[in-house]
């Protein structure tokens, strides 16, 4: 009998705690990262939106165009809610009451995320731009004042432990944030480092409901008026580029004062539904050409992302509609506006029955929230009751607010106009049809009578243009657009599609290379035998961005020419085909050496080479293409490798135009490939030059170590985050690749791993230029290098700025004629020497314009480098100590050499 008791119990306590779970579910709002029935992913992927369908089965459906959340969709478990980060999306699963994820993240395990610990059911869950959090299923005994969040993902994967019962949670980019039940306090946690969310926290104000953005918290207030309090940093970034000193926006000085049923965050703005007629209001920062929110139509529910935010039309067809940047372009489900519920509808709710969202069981219902009273000027046409919402309209006899006076003034005007059409209208008619039939007779008139006065005429050959002179004059527009193109693109040559198709083969497999995101190269051989690199363009429906990428690359590779920058021979534009020809790398990228399955290993002189020669192609862009050029896509991916082993860097699909300064910034949206983005360019849409070194120095840290820039087999799974430290400690052998064995002398090492871990400081003010880079890294080559040799090969080159790309010549073919008009020329800096034959050293031009960054005291920069040599503990030497003056040695070394 007493375990019958037990067992009667153990079951009431199981429907009640799944009651309350559903309960609670409903009454959430959905912010970045809250849970609802609908939810937002973004990301580098694309942007995709999901929701529970309307026909009560609480399966999900989405659409978008990340195809890593579309194709793993899960199609058979139902779930209470959703919630979205970067590139994944949550659902809480019905029957077991945990977390279930899919899609793609470097941070976030797909599936049940683990470690979860054995039993755990949850009642919410809450993602934030790379982590996960939920809140468990309240203790009992004398646990039941504590409350457990489990979290996991960047920098949040642990179990925390609160006193007090916590009424529901919500995620930030980088933090979370708990409303208790009790005092309706909030509590917040995490990296607060770009928010300040969890300082800033409100101590003494209680909140109904809370919604996390990116860098802010908004709450709805506790009280009658409902209204919205925000606090952290909502960044205007309009602002911030034209201060000096990094200028803050509070979101709560641009909130709006009216009372609202719901509230989200995005990543630099929030938007809330209004109680009275439940539209939508938005504040904070909005990206150019954004669409901009839905006005004058109702919304049951809303959730955002980071620049868009999508939400539930009030009506029968419960389509979703979408406003800002960057939303999924077409949305053709209906979405269920809550979650059905075992019971009737609790006070302060009603049944919504709009007849397009079901429930399968009879039993069940969907209840959303009353609006709550009525504001000044309106009474109450409708009171709230299980089954209809309030319903308030204006008291036009006293009106003192715009806003009355306006819906009055429309009220009657619209009275007024329907007597005036009905009076008017057949006046009107009358009127406009007597002024088409006139019409009609004059045009009529006017044509028979120039008919008739032409019925004699013949054209003279004198006195008009005769067919051949027109077709000259066609030939010759034709011929001046032809001139036209050509001065625009003038060294790329345009080939037809089926000489490029015959050139490789049809575009077979077995000639393909290389695969990236939106194209494909293969191998090919033109009619005069040259190989060459074709990039042609994956068919898709994204055709703009594909036209955008291929038309930047063609434009800029057209105008830039150096040795170490990947050559364009020519383009391809027919019909819906985009193919861009370039010359043949082939030993491949820099990351198939470094990672691939056969990978070649190159010695330390080598892969020091390497970089040397991608520093010098990128400080080409940066300081000799005028106006400057922003790669950003530096990785090792874009760095190939000819047959004589000399790098060159590629793929300027995303490169843009910098500012004529390089020192000033571009405001842009971010793009790059994760690992090598420069965080403040992710953060804050600020875009230098030095984003590019960022990205530098991520690839000197993979140089050194053999390492992928993101790799979550290791503990540290980024690199940046795993080597810095090593460096400032001193403990340079600790990230030196273990496949190659450690020159003797690790000093050229350990200055180059000092230039990396300044690339990657996170304020690109503080990062050196890649012109001091890349003499910093030339002297670390000749110091690696050691003393030169007789038996060392030296094959001089020359690289002509601005004309073909290395032109090689013979030394003992050049006359002195030749010598003495380079010797006069390198004031103009057009020439630079390299050899031996698979190094290249600093141009004419290159030292000229270094020489700002040589101080007068040589010989105490040379005394200070001979001192720090060797000390381990000193690893992060000054900039001006690491790109000192040549000392009399590499003097020599320079000279002997060139």
């Amino acid at each position: 009998m007493g375990s019958f008791k037990s067992c009667l119990v153990m079951w009431k306590c199981r429907y009640l705690v799944k009651a309350f779970v559903l309960l609670v579910v409903f009454s959430k709002v959905s912010g970045l990262g809250s849970m609802s029935s609908i939810a937002i992913s973004y990301g580098e992927y694309g942007s995709v939106f999901c929701g529970l369908k309307s026909d009560g089965s609480h399966l999900v459906s989405c659409y978008g165009s990340s195809s890593s959340i579309i194709y793993s969709t899960p199609a058979h478990f139902p779930f209470i809610g959703l919630t979205a980060g970067n590139g994944f999306v949550c659902g809480l699963l019905m029957d077991s009451y945990q977390p279930y994820c899919w899609g793609r993240s470097n941070f976030v395990q797909m599936g049940v995320p683990q470690p979860m610990i054995k039993g755990s059911q949850y009642l919410e869950i809450s993602a934030g731009e790379n982590h996960l959090c939920a809140l468990r299923q309240p203790l009992m005994r004398k646990h039941r004042n504590t409350s457990l969040v489990d979290c996991w993902g960047y920098n949040m994967t642990r179990n925390n432990e609160f006193e007090g019962q916590i009424r529901s949670i919500s995620a930030g980019s980088e933090f979370n944030c708990a409303l208790f039940s009790v005092n309706k306090s909030v509590l917040c946690w995490g990296d607060e480092t770009s928010s300040q969310v969890i300082s800033l926290a409100p101590k003494d104000l209680r909140f109904l409901k809370i919604a996390a953005g990116g860098y802010h918290v908004c709450g709805i207030l506790e009280g009658v008026k409902s209204q919205v309090h925000c606090w952290g940093r909502s960044l205007n970034l309009e602002q911030e580029f034209s201060v000096a000193h990094s200028a803050q926006l509070n979101v709560e000085l641009v909130a709006p004062s009216d009372p609202f049923l719901s509230v989200v965050g995005g990543k630099f703005h929030a938007c809330g539904i209004k109680i009275y007629d439940r539209g939508v209001v938005c504040w904070g920062y909005s990206v150019d050409k954004s669409t901009p929110p839905p006005s004058g139509v109702r919304l049951y529910e809303i959730a955002a992302g980071d620049y868009f935010t999508c939400g539930i039309l009030a009506e029968i067809s419960l389509l979703p509609v979408c406003w800002g940047y960057g939303f999924p372009s077409s949305l053709p489900l209906a979405v269920s506006p809550g979650v059905c519920k075992p019971r009737p509808c609790a006070s302060g709710f009603y049944e919504f029955n709009n007849g397009s969202a079901t429930c399968k069981s009879p039993d069940s219902r969907i209840c959303l929230p009353c609006t709550n009273g009525c504001p000044t000027e309106m009474y109450q046409q409708v009171e709230c009751t299980s089954s209809t919402n309030r319903q308030c309209t204006y008291n036009c006899s006293s009106c003192t607010s715009v806003d009355c006076f306006s819906n009055c003034s429309t009220a009657i005007s619209e009275k007024k106009n329907a007597k005036f059409w009905s009076l008017q209208l057949p006046v009107i008619v009358a009127e406009v049809a007597f002024a088409v039939f006139l019409v009609s007779v004059v045009s009529l008139t006017s044509i028979v009578y120039v008919r008739y006065k032409l019925r004699n005429c013949r054209c003279s050959g004198k006195g008009g243009p005769s067919p051949r002179k027109n077709i000259g004059n066609a030939k010759e527009i034709a011929k001046d657009r032809a001139d036209f193109d050509d001065l625009k693109i003038r060294r790329a040559q345009m080939f037809s599609y089926e000489d490029l198709e015959r050139a490789t083969e049809g575009f077979k497999e077995e000639s393909q290379v290389g695969k990236g995101s939106f194209s494909c190269v293969f191998k090919g051989v033109l009619k005069d035998g040259t190989v060459v690199a074709v990039k042609r363009a994956i068919m898709s429906s994204d055709m703009k961005k594909n036209s955008k990428e291929f038309h930047t690359e063609l434009d800029l590779l057209s105008r830039l020419n150096h040795a170490h920058l990947l050559n364009l021979l020519g383009y391809c534009e027919e019909g819906g085909e985009r193919l861009l020809v370039y010359e043949y790398m082939a030993n491949g990228s820099l990351h198939q050496h470094l990672h691939g399955k056969n990978k070649t290993q190159f010695d330390w002189i080598r892969r020091v080479t390497i970089a040397v020669q991608a520093a010098r192609g990128i400080e080409y862009l940066h300081g000799y293409a005028c106006p400057p050029v922003i790669h950003r896509d530096i990785k090792s991916s874009n760095i190939l490798i000819d047959e004589e082993h000399n790098a060159r860097v590629a793929d300027f699909g995303l490169s843009l135009l910098g500012p004529a300064n390089s020192s000033s910034a571009l405001a842009e949206l971010p793009a790059g490939t994760l690992g090598y983005l420069d965080p403040e360019y992710y953060r804050l849409h600020y875009l230098t030059t030095k984003s590019d070194v960022y990205s530098f120095g991520v690839l000197l840290l993979e140089i050194l170590s053999g390492r992928k820039a993101i790799d979550m087999q290791y503990d540290e799974g980024n690199i940046v985050e795993w080597a810095v430290p090593l460096i400032k400690a001193g403990d340079i052998e600790a990230i030196l690749d273990p496949v190659l064995k450690q020159p003797s002398d690790v000093e050229a090492l350990r200055r180059i791993a000092n230039i990396a871990s300044k690339c990657v400081r996170m304020r690109g003010k503080e990062r050196p230029s890649m012109d001091k880079v890349t003499t910093a890294l030339e002297r670390a080559l000749a110091q690696l290098m050691g003393s030169p040799s007789n038996d060392q090969p030296i094959l001089p080159t020359e690289v002509v700025l601005g004309s073909s790309r290395l032109h090689k010549k013979s030394s003992s073919n050049r006359s002195t004629s030749e010598t003495t008009d380079v010797a006069e020329t390198e004031d103009q800096r057009l020439v630079e020497f390299r050899a031996p034959s698979w190094i290249t050293f600093p141009s004419v031009a290159s030292s000229q314009r270094r020489k700002s960054s040589v101080s007068d005291a040589d010989v105490e920069a040379k005394n200070l480098e001979t001192r720090n040599c060797g000390n381990a503990t000193d690893g992060l030497k000054s900039l001006e100590e690491e790109i000192g003056p040549a000392s009399p040695h590499e003097h020599l070394f320079l000279k002997h050499n060139f």
